[in-house]
């Protein structure tokens, strides 16, 4: 074998694209470049990657070596019916499946035809004819299917053509399978993330996001910062007579509220069982606390019709307003001071 065979050409193009597939954790990139890989390496003109859906159907999610062929097909679905009729038409060739103009694809798969003419020899490629690549895990899952058309001489692949197209559609599918798992692996760490931030029942954040904001605010510059306690007023009840599923549903709808009347930049957590603490910065904040905790109490008041009833509560509501470059740690206490305050008042007996 010389520097110059075909076969060794072939194999050194495969190997830098196998390199690039590899290096890619991202899906998206991942089958792109299989798409583009296919291409450049296996001697067809054009590639496309269809991968498999959880119900058994295949969407085409990369195309190379045609913008008409890429417009076409990217996107498109076809059933896992189609697909098992394709394969039912196909003829083996080893790890591959060859379709050709005389059997033709199910009518239902959207196929594109290469406008090339149709040949006298059977030799040669034929504008409907077709081949398909398994991408196939160790495990036998069908990870999706890489079809390809257009070979560059014109003719049907040669053993050498096909066993190059059977290696890299394998490399291809580890590469898959390494790029799926480095997305779940994201997808946990994002969601761990999120739960040691936030509240699990209404999705507000916890004390731990609560203090990190706090803890940050100097560095925000914003002119003042203000804190606002929410303490709910007859939430006992709720629980104890429908039960703690009506109170968790209670719990979510004042969430809710309480989201409705705060800033977008507002961070709203909640910090114990029926306890919540809104963080606010910005300038002259001292016109805005009373309206805002005003708000606060009356959108709590408005009867909560939940699918376990109907109930009332109220809210006691103690703010606290601070300057940029104090201890912001003083607020949450103060204002958790004046919401007592607040509550003492309103359940005081009158004389």
């Amino acid at each position: 074998m010389t520097a110059s065979d075909p076969h060794l050409q072939a194999l050194r193009a495969l190997h830098a694209v196998t390199k690039r597939v590899h290096a890619s954790l991202d899906l998206t990139q991942t089958l792109e470049a299989v798409a583009s890989g296919v291409v450049e390496a296996s001697g067809f003109g054009l590639a496309a990657v269809n991968l498999a859906e959880d119900n058994g159907d295949y969407t085409t999610v990369a195309v190379a070596g045609s913008d008409d062929l890429r417009r076409e097909l990217l996107g498109s679905t076809g059933s896992a019916a189609t697909w098992r009729e394709l394969f039912r038409r196909a003829e083996r060739w080893g790890s591959l499946y060859f379709v050709d103009h005389h059997r033709g694809v199910p009518e239902s798969l959207n196929a594109w035809v290469p406008d090339i003419a149709a040949p006298d020899d059977p030799a040669l490629w034929h504008p409907l004819d077709c081949l398909f690549a398994p991408l196939m895990a160790s495990s036998g899952e069908w990870l999706g299917v890489l079809s390809v058309d257009l070979p560059d001489d014109g003719r049907r692949p040669n053993a050498q053509q096909q066993e190059i197209l059977a290696f890299f559609a394998e490399h291809a599918a580890i590469a898959i399978q390494h790029a799926r798992l480095h997305s779940q692996l994201e997808r946990s760490q994002a969601e761990a993330e999120y739960a040691a931030t936030h509240d699990s029942l209404t999705g507000l954040a916890n004390r731990a996001l609560l203090k990190a904001r706090i803890d940050a605010l100097p560095a925000l510059g914003a002119p003042h910062v203000g804190v606002l306690v929410v303490d709910l007023n007859g939430f006992k009840k709720v629980n104890d007579e429908a039960g703690h599923e009506a109170g968790d549903e209670v719990l979510r709808i004042v969430a809710q509220r309480l989201r409705h009347h705060l800033r977008a930049d507002d961070l709203l957590a909640r910090t114990g069982g029926d306890e919540f603490v809104a963080v606010l910065a910005g300038e002259d904040l001292s016109g805005v606390l009373p309206g805002t905790a005003q708000r606060l109490r009356e959108a709590i008041a408005e009867p909560i019709c939940g699918t376990t009833g109907v109930y009332r509560i109220g809210a006691s509501v103690g703010y606290a307003l601070g300057h940029a470059g104090e201890d912001y740690s003083r607020l949450v206490p103060a204002a958790d001071a004046a919401m007592y305050r607040e509550k003492r008042r309103s359940v005081a007996p009158v004389p």
